[in-house]
């Protein structure tokens, strides 16, 4: 496990409304949920902000994973706090408020071990404090981005500048027809790849995930769940899961190793969806993971 993802984005508090219950003030943000996913994988470390509320009861999840947590700074003041409820369908929260508190100041500052990290996922945050974290590192392997809708429409500039210098950028579809103006998810994706990056991955929600590069283009489902407990956090496991098996390869740039990562993607966010916060991620074997892709791949062969 000597191999290291660093994880650049949110560590938050979430209080969810859906058609299981509520909970309040549980254990959020996308740096959470990518860092845990990918410790089944890889050695992670988070670059995040907290305020003095967040306790050891908070940090157990990372703790119990292994994630190393000395990039967390603790300031004076709150943690980043989010609130949203679900429909039936699970497939689109509804923000009910967002309370940035010491995460509105986030400037992330890396250490010497940190700038030498192999793999680099960049969770979704402001793209110019992404751009800051890519002046910072020193030649990884391959650097993974997120983003949301909300930076395309504030920020297009700067996050066209980050898609340039990364290998790896996942986004949702309707973000990859916001940022392109393609309805077409393939030539919306090969816009993409236009613009210097070399592999789109357009996650699906409830339909799996698409890829598309020059090496080829593909389509996995999801996994299937008869029952669905909260979205989530989804697409930041997926992200995490699919960082942080890349980063075990030897050769991470091949077709085969892409789509072998959607599927650990797909997998581990399935389990992400059996809870609420991280408690399921947090919990499983390595067993559960291999008799789930066997399940996965079971389920993909004719």
């Amino acid at each position: 496990m000597a191999n290291e993802v660093l994880v650049v984005g949110s560590v938050a508090f979430d209080t969810i409304e859906n058609a299981n219950g509520r909970v309040k003030r549980v254990l959020g943000g996308a740096a959470s949920y990518a860092s845990v996913c990918a410790s089944y994988f890889a050695q992670p470390s988070v670059v995040a902000v907290v305020g003095t509320d967040f306790t050891d009861a908070d940090r157990a999840p990372f703790v119990k994973r292994g994630v190393d947590l000395s990039g967390l700074e603790v300031k004076e003041g709150k943690t980043f706090h989010w609130g949203g409820s679900y429909d039936k369908d699970f497939n689109t929260a509804v923000t009910k408020f967002t309370d940035l508190n010491v995460f509105k100041d986030f400037n992330p500052v890396l250490s010497a071990e940190q700038r030498h990290a192999k793999a680099v996922f960049l969770a979704n945050i402001d793209p110019e404090l992404q751009l800051s974290v890519l002046k910072q590192v020193k030649k990884p392997r391959f650097v993974a981005c997120d983003t949301m809708n909300y930076w395309i429409s504030s920020k297009k500039e700067a996050l066209l500048e980050v898609v340039k210098r990364i290998d790896i950028f996942f986004l949702n579809e309707t973000e990859a027809r916001q940022l392109t103006g393609e309805y077409n998810l393939i030539k919306a994706g090969r816009m993409l790849l236009a613009k210097g990056v070399k592999y789109v991955i357009i996650k699906l929600g409830s339909n799996g995930s698409m890829l598309v590069s020059k090496k080829g283009i593909a389509q996995l489902p999801p996994y299937l769940l008869e029952h669905v407990h909260d979205t989530t956090g989804a697409g930041d496991t997926f992200g995490g899961g699919f960082t942080g098996y890349l980063a075990s390869q030897k050769n991470w740039n091949t077709l085969q190793s892409i789509k072998r990562a959607m599927m650990i993607g797909n997998v581990m966010a399935s389990f992400t969806i059996e809870s609420f916060s991280v408690d399921r991620l947090a919990n499983l074997t390595r067993r559960d993971i291999k008799k789930r892709l066997n399940e996965y791949t079971s389920m993909l062969c004719f």
